[in-house]
């Protein structure tokens, strides 16, 4: 019997599910299974978890139609032999010492039902954006969550006991694959307590084919449904205003700015030229775009004076 089952539902990300995988079985903790919960895909992700499967005893594939990840997730939970159950996406990385850190902390912690950790944010090709804080504590991670704060547990890191999770009732359908986990990390926190390592254990890729990107509009109007269902089942009155702004899915320029921001601002320059050097080919005729590339190309100089130029790095909102 494992100790841990680790959940990886996959749908067509050939691209960067090998690594995914990897980093799964080169764990310093090896007592655990992998559940490959193939979900339909239609490029070779089907091909790659099941030589993996074929490699590597722990890792079991299980394929189906396509049925989306809420359902993935609740097959994963139902199939899971272990009490501790570990998240993982198909697109990011954990860090070799992940599972043993978790195992530790929720042995020597029972009252805790679910357990992240911090991230760094890559980009496509695995180059550093910045790191994901949050917040380490049951008070300040529930307190996030039932304002309308979500992410407070990064899904893609979090350990989870499977008996808290059946007794939440588990994934729940009508949030039609986006905040699932923010709705599951509210129950989870009204049946016991919540926590974040402080070490960061996961790589957390951002591209734009990510669940979050190309669902946010659906996922702000899912997470004001969890947030109303959170005040109804604790009685308490809505906050006002109510915490929730434009209902936009922000544009694949915008994000290149961003990450390109995000990567500057954490002195990742090497990442910067590259969302810069993005933005150049989309309109060289934008001087921001130069400047920024510049910027990025000066490093230290250039982050030392950021406050000096704010407006020409970032675009006009």
């Amino acid at each position: 019997m494992p100790r841990v089952s680790v959940i990886l539902p996959v749908f067509n990300r050939e691209r960067y599910l090998p690594e995914a995988i990897q980093s799964v079985l080169s764990q310093s903790f090896a007592d655990f299974e992998l559940l490959l919960l193939n979900d339909g895909s239609d490029d070779r992700s089907g091909e790659i978890a099941a030589q993996a499967a074929k490699v590597d005893s722990r890792a079991v594939l299980v394929e189906g139609p396509r049925r989306g990840v809420v359902y993935q997730r609740n097959l994963g939970v139902k199939m899971a032999k272990a009490d501790l159950i570990a998240l993982m996406d198909s697109d990011d990385i954990s860090l070799s010492d992940r599972l043993a850190s978790q195992v530790r902390f929720m042995e020597g912690c029972p009252e805790c039902v679910a357990l992240g950790t911090q991230a760094l944010r890559v980009d496509e090709d695995g180059l550093p954006i910045n790191e994901w804080r949050v917040p380490e504590s049951h008070e300040q991670i529930d307190a996030a969550h039932i304002n309308g704060e979500s992410g407070m547990i990064i899904n893609p890191t979090a350990m989870i006991r499977k008996r808290a999770i059946l007794q939440a009732g588990g994934y729940r359908d009508g949030f039609y694959n986006a905040a699932e986990d923010y709705d599951l990390f509210l129950r989870l926190g009204e049946i016991g307590r919540l926590a974040n390592l402080p070490q960061v254990l996961l790589r957390y890729r951002l591209h734009v084919e990510s669940l979050t990107w190309a669902r946010a509009e659906q996922q702000r109007l899912m997470v004001r449904r969890a947030l109303q269902d959170a005040w109804d089942r604790r009685k308490l009155p809505p906050p006002m205003p109510p915490p929730f702004g434009e209902m936009r899915a922000p544009s694949e320029e915008e994000l290149i700015w961003e990450w390109a921001r995000f990567s500057f601002c954490a002195r990742n320059f090497r990442t910067t030229r590259k969302q810069a050097l993005k933005l150049l080919r989309r309109n060289p005729a934008d001087l921001r775009r130069w400047l920024l590339f510049c910027a990025a190309c000066c490093g230290p100089v250039a982050s030392r004076l950021k406050r000096t130029f704010p407006y020409y790095l970032y675009p006009k909102r």
